[in-house]
């Protein structure tokens, strides 16, 4: 499975598919806090970062 993370609106969102899911941090938060988040809602998953 594949996620992507993006900035989008000032939040982080991570990208499953077609589907749009907004985390709780915030764009200015670290981009590892965001993967780590990916990680333990997607294990196992290929986490790239779109801009």
């Amino acid at each position: 499975m594949n996620v992507f993370i993006q900035k989008l609106n000032g939040l982080w969102y991570l990208i499953v598919g077609s589907c749009q899911i907004r985390t709780p941090f915030l764009e200015t938060q670290d981009r590892e806090l965001v993967v780590a988040y990916a990680w333990r809602a997607y294990p196992g998953a290929r986490i790239f970062e779109r801009d």
